[in-house]
C-alpha cells in the first residue's frame, strides 16, 4: 500500500468509527432513522448514484444476514470494497454532528420507519434531474 492509500484507509476507519458508535443518540431512538432524518445525499456522477440506489434497494429487499455479507463499490468504482454502513456514511451527511448509525445497524435498518425513509430517498433520487 502507498502512503496515500494508508492515510485514506485510516481516515475511512475513523469516519466509520464515528458513524457507528463513538457518539451516543437518544435512548430508545432508532439511530439509523435519526441518521437519515434530514441527511444530505452527496454523490458525483451516474456510477455513484447507481451504487447508492442499489444499496438502498438492498435495504428494502435483503435480509439482515444478506446485507451484512453484501459489499459495494467505493467512490472510485472499486468493486466489493465498502460494506453498507460505510457507503451510507460516505454518501449521506447528517444534519447535525453527533448522529451515528448505531451498534445494531443491520437490525435497525430493517425497521419500518427506516424502510419508509429509504423509500422516500429513492423517490427523491428518481425525481432529481
Amino acid at each position: 500500500m502507498t502512503s496515500n492509500e494508508i492515510i485514506t484507509f485510516n481516515l475511512a476507519l475513523l469516519l466509520l468509527g464515528l458513524c457507528m458508535g463513538f457518539i451516543k443518540c437518544k435512548e430508545g431512538e432508532n439511530p439509523v432513522a435519526s441518521y437519515f432524518e434530514n441527511a444530505e445525499l452527496q454523490y458525483e456522477g451516474k456510477n455513484q448514484e447507481e451504487n447508492i440506489v442499489t444499496a438502498l434497494n438492498d435495504i428494502l429487499s435483503l435480509s439482515e444476514e444478506q446485507l451484512k455479507a453484501k459489499r459495494y463499490k467505493d467512490y472510485t468504482g472499486k468493486e466489493n470494497h465498502w460494506d453498507l454502513p460505510t457507503l451510507i456514511c460516505r454518501h449521506f451527511v447528517p444534519d447535525r454532528k453527533g448522529k451515528f448509525l448505531g451498534n445494531n445497524f443491520y437490525h435497525d435498518v430493517k425497521s419500518k420507519v427506516v424502510q419508509e425513509k429509504i423509500k422516500q430517498i429513492l423517490e427523491r433520487i428518481k425525481e432529481s434531474p
